[in-house]
């Protein structure tokens, strides 16, 4: 049947339990969330799942009219013996549709990218060293965003990060300006510019073998060498005549508690060049292979709050394919090691 998901269920809530539908502004004002939220919940594909709590609010509008004429959401002691048998039928069936949604899509609940305790999330992006004249303010077009590095694996990220986490506050900062508050939160290190122009780096374990060096066969990038063994990693180019294009990047997607607050994470999304930052980030928001790399992440890591993951990013001209972290020949490296 049609309602036999929450999705599903939820939209029919909104645009037919009355005799009008509701807008997702009005009912997101109405439930103390915002419309993005209420949409949320309403996609097909499931990005994010209600909590309980959010539910009872639904089945406590729903079950009166009055709630609706009230322009409120009713208190308990205000409704019926009849509007509260109600209530707890609609509760009782919009539970057991989240559980069904929850069960039947294990891996999404895996997605590192979601952060159930609700704290803040900050990208910390790098500055380009020779933004565009557009970077500075004095500028009649000024655009901030133009002194960023990693642009596209910033809008991918955030857009997906925002999806899953709807009631977060997530924002995106460049390196050399964080503020005090913005490092008890969740932090990401996106791309090597922001990897270089933050001091996090040397706070992180002792132990973390994985570190981003220069190398001479490197323009505006820097490879990939691993600790004790002295591996290296880096891209792969070919060559017509004078044109030398990227035809394979290095990806790395690693994470470990936050080097300021335990209680948070630091993950890294990183690459020799942007290629490699956009797979590592694409592998957790392809909404064609995220489900299958989380899953991985999960039977891989599960036990270890510290790993990491370089994989091989390949592509051709613009287009970038998402890695695959279950092909062993996708990974170059993983730590810690079986």
């Amino acid at each position: 049947m049609e309602t036999e998901t929450l999705p599903v269920r939820l939209r029919i809530l909104r645009q037919r339990h009355w005799d009008e539908p509701i807008t997702q502004p009005v009912l997101g004002r109405l439930l103390g969330v915002k419309a993005p939220t209420i949409s949320s919940w309403e996609r097909a594909d499931g990005p994010a799942v209600p909590p309980p709590e959010r539910l009872a609010a639904y089945a406590t509008f729903f079950a009166s009219r009055r709630s609706l004429e009230a322009d409120r959401l009713l208190d308990d002691a205000e409704l019926t013996a009849s509007e509260r048998t109600d209530r707890d039928a609609l509760l009782a069936d919009l539970l057991r549709l989240r559980q069904q949604a929850l069960s039947s899509s294990p891996a999404d609940d895996l997605d590192p990218w979601v952060f159930p305790d609700g704290a803040p999330v900050r990208i910390i992006c790098g500055r380009l060293a020779d933004p565009p004249r557009t970077a500075r303010g004095q500028r009649w077009n000024y655009m901030a965003l133009s002194a960023y590095g990693d642009l596209d694996a910033l809008v991918e990220l955030y857009g997906h990060i925002r999806a899953r986490n709807p009631e977060s506050d997530v924002q995106f900062e460049l390196a050399g300006r964080l503020e005090g508050d913005d490092l008890r939160a969740h932090l990401i290190l996106l791309g090597h510019l922001a990897w270089r122009q933050t001091d996090l780096r040397h706070l992180l374990p002792s132990d973390f073998p994985v570190r981003q060096t220069g190398d001479e066969g490197i323009e505006d990038g820097e490879i990939f060498e691993v600790a004790g063994t002295g591996e290296r990693f880096g891209p792969v180019f070919v060559v017509d005549g004078d044109d030398r294009r990227v035809v394979e990047d290095v990806g790395f997607l690693a994470r470990t508690p936050s080097p300021v607050d335990s209680a948070r994470t630091l993950t890294v999304c990183s690459g020799v060049y942007t290629r490699g930052v956009y797979g590592a980030v694409r592998c957790l928001t392809d909404r064609r292979h995220r489900a299958d790399n989380a899953s991985y992440l999960h039977r891989r890591f599960a036990q270890t709050p510290t790993y990491g993951v370089l994989m091989r990013v390949r592509g051709t001209d613009h287009a970038i394919g998402t890695p695959r972290l279950g092909d062993d020949a996708v990974r170059l490296y993983e730590f810690p090691t079986a």
